[in-house]
């Protein structure tokens, strides 16, 4: 394994070298790689601003992103780090299971400004599910070059990077009706992150294995047997979870505190362990930077452990308190998308001195009738459509 990531490292080396080459035909902006294939390129062709001040971009991914190039390539990107919350809910009607999530992270243009780069793919790898979802392309800077709103069409700015897009998506929905949504943790003084070291398995990081979990799996049981297939690392020393929901109606978060995977049924998630009951005020530099809050008079059981993200998240699930249906044993929510994104604005953050401050976007799966609806830098009166189809 050491030596077959020796030679992966190598071939990165040679290949951030070749990014910079001369487009050889004219396109919107020079995707110039050599070891961009041909499928791949048509793939970059099709790469279109969705939004005026290009904060969002669409792509169709209709290529074979399982090679090693594109494993080698990976490993040039060490760090990405985000805030988020999530909540899983059904439609009004209990006809469609919904899945919603901010994402929210701090990034800045070259001239400081507030800004943000995210491309909603379309994926059809051959003999796995179709799939949409958002990757955050300002995490592209972590390979070289700058990346921030409207460069991708600017004429100027090689798109060769944006092929491996598909692995850093931090969030999607598949054909069967199953979503991912990785949101940060963060990491106790004293414990170490993630890092599984079982013989025999590959390594992953999280971004990684949410990519093969939309690929390959229908129901948050596969997911879960896939995840334990898998050592998952860590990410230049940080930590992450995933939350997965599918079409029937199942949520569960996936964590890998002290190196062991535990599985937790919620309906919501931000950035503390949701399977641990340790919750404890949150320091930085000697400083308390918030105070864990719970809830106390709730129908479902909640576990707060350590990490952040309390406040908002007891925003959603009192939020959610409001539309469970008492008729049912397992006190289901019920909510129109409308109702469902008037939650997530609430848990929106605008930029402050975290750098997992500041939201993106907010998005809505929908499970049965695999599209998402998107709202970008809390403008809740604008919104954008993607579809499977």
């Amino acid at each position: 394994m050491k030596k077959f990531l020796a030679i992966l490292v190598a071939l990165v080396v040679a290949l951030a070298g070749l990014t910079s080459i001369a487009c050889a035909e004219s396109t919107a902006n020079p995707h110039a790689a050599e070891w961009l294939s041909a499928d791949v390129a048509a793939s970059l062709d099709t790469l279109k601003r969705v939004d005026a001040d290009g904060i969002l971009y669409e792509m169709n991914c209709d290529y074979d992103y399982y090679t090693p190039v594109f494993a080698a390539i990976l490993s040039q990107f060490g760090a990405f780090d985000a805030g988020c919350s999530a909540f899983a809910t059904w439609n009004e009607t209990g006809e469609c299971f919904l899945t919603a999530r901010n994402y929210d992270y701090r990034h800045y243009d070259p001239n400081g400004a507030y800004t943000g780069l995210n491309v909603a793919l379309h994926c059809a790898p051959e003999g796995k599910y179709k799939s949409i979802g958002v990757a955050d392309a300002c995490w592209l800077a972590l390979a070289g070059g700058e990346y921030y709103a409207g460069v991708l069409d600017d004429g100027a700015t090689d798109t060769s990077l944006v092929a491996v897009l598909p692995y850093l998506c931090v969030d999607g929905l598949n054909e069967k009706g199953l979503s991912i949504s990785i949101l940060k943790l963060d990491i106790k003084d004293g414990e170490t992150p993630v890092d599984q070291q079982e013989s025999g398995k590959i390594a992953v990081t999280h971004s990684v294995l949410g990519r093969y979990i939309l690929d390959n799996c229908a129901t948050v049981d596969e997911a879960v047997a896939l995840a334990k297939e898998y050592n998952v690392r860590n990410i230049a020393g940080m930590d992450f979870h995933i939350f997965v929901t599918d079409a029937t109606g199942a949520s569960i978060v996936l964590e890998w505190r002290n190196n062991e995977l535990t599985v937790t049924e919620t309906n919501a998630v931000t950035n503390f362990y949701v399977g641990f009951d340790d919750a404890e005020d949150r320091y930085k530099d000697g400083v308390c930077t918030e105070k864990a809050l719970t809830l106390g008079n709730t129908v479902r059981e909640y576990h707060y452990g350590y990490g952040h993200g309390y406040h908002r998240f007891a925003g959603m699930v009192s939020a959610l308190e409001r539309y469970i249906d008492f008729t049912r044993e397992d006190y289901i929510t019920k909510m129109t998308p409308e109702q469902a994104m008037k939650i997530l604005s609430v848990a929106a953050q605008d930029p402050g001195t975290e750098a997992t401050s500041m939201t993106q976007y907010s998005i809505i799966y929908d499970a049965q009738h695999g599209c998402a609806t998107v709202w970008l830098g809390q403008d809740y009166a604008t919104s954008y459509t993607i579809s499977l189809e």
